[in-house]
């Protein structure tokens, strides 16, 4: 048993049972009692389980891919899809393990998991660009994005390109592809929001972010930074009053259950990133790579076609779980984002960045 402390001692961090047959492939069953671990007693773990003989005892290797999207997004369904075109292509030698839902820890310790070999791969939120090159943070910003082509104009051209240089220097992550995600919408536990003046005052949860912060306080709110994985709870017991999200991450996440407003805000047409990690050349052969990166093209493909059909989908089922849709002045809130936002960043953001995107054809 190792026990793995949150100042760095082992004193309850990691906790290595003992072998249980059928969990992630190997007799190991691993379970966390804290939020982060660090990196030597992770290692420490690793390395026992190598030394161990913890495998599977067929010819397959695991893929081990963790993300905090729900079982009932799309983000999922695409995940398993390429899980399947993985299986296929190998004819069964590489299996892909999902552990979606925040089972190995939110963004910043799946990030963390790909730097220690634990996690392989991932597709999380844009958060990582803020956390690792903070210059490219206005990516994230309220109304900066158009639509999709636009964002696959900057992301294939030189921005995108200097971007993911940067990530692969800092963060070690390799980011391949964009999942399309819906637009983001504010959504409220008893009020409805049809202009900034609306926001002020209320204790809105929005992403560990400057440009989030600094954006929705902006607008007037009451900002509370919380990890993806706490926020339900926080909404549900009052802790905060609204947060902002894209329809699938609403519904597969049941905020709808704790929230009772949707405003038609679609300040931010996200996406998430395929990423793996930077062992990733060195665990796995030139064969398996080339069938891991053709996979992760098709599932890519699949996944930003169903974006469409499935957000008018989650639209119709969040109705019918009781939560209203609400219009608002999408104007006024333009105005403040363009005005007052790229201001807050001339000492963070890349000069002229913001203006650049924007000025994309």
């Amino acid at each position: 048993m190792i026990r793995v402390g949150r100042d760095g001692a082992c004193s309850g961090r990691w906790v290595l049972a003992g072998r249980r047959p059928g969990r992630d492939g190997c007799g190991l069953a691993i379970r966390t009692s804290g939020r982060r671990p660090l990196a030597t007693c992770c290692a420490a773990v690793f390395c026992s389980m190598v030394l161990s003989g913890c495998g599977p005892e067929s010819d397959e290797k695991i893929v081990r891919m963790g993300y905090v999207s729900g079982p009932s997004e799309l983000l999922h369904s695409g995940a398993q899809y390429f899980a399947r075109r993985v299986a296929e292509r190998s004819q069964g030698r590489l299996r892909v393990k999902l552990y979606p839902a925040g089972q190995l820890g939110d963004d910043r310790e799946t990030v963390e998991g790909m730097q220690l070999r634990s996690i392989d791969m991932t597709v999380m939120g844009c958060a990582i660009i803020g956390w690792y090159a903070p210059e490219y943070g206005a990516t994230e910003a309220p109304f900066v994005w158009r639509d999709y082509e636009h964002i696959e104009r900057v992301w294939q051209g030189e921005i995108g390109r200097d971007l993911r240089a940067s990530m692969r220097q800092r963060a070690g992550v390799d980011m391949l592809h964009l999942w399309y995600r819906g637009p983001r919408y504010l959504t409220t536990t008893s009020k409805r929001v049809r202009t900034p003046d609306d926001l002020r005052g209320m204790k809105l949860r929005v992403p560990e972010l400057e440009v989030y912060i600094k954006s929705w306080q902006t607008f007037g709110a009451n900002t509370t930074p919380l990890p993806f994985t706490d926020m339900f709870m926080a909404l549900k017991l009052g802790v905060v009053e609204g947060q902002e999200n894209p329809l699938a991450t609403i519904y597969g996440n049941n905020l709808h259950e704790v929230q009772r407003y949707v405003m038609e805000t679609r300040h931010l047409i996200g996406f998430f990133v395929f990423c793996v990690g930077p062992h990733f050349a060195s665990r796995f052969t030139p064969h398996e790579r080339e069938i891991l990166l053709a996979a992760a093209e098709e599932s890519t493909a699949w996944h930003n076609r169903e974006v469409a059909r499935s957000e008018a989908g989650y639209r119709e089922k969040l109705i019918e779980g009781g939560v209203e849709f609400v219009p608002v002045d999408r104007e006024a809130f333009l105005l403040l984002a363009k005005e007052k936002i790229p201001p807050q960043f001339e000492q963070t953001w890349k000069p002229g960045l913001y203006r650049r995107i924007l000025e994309t054809p």
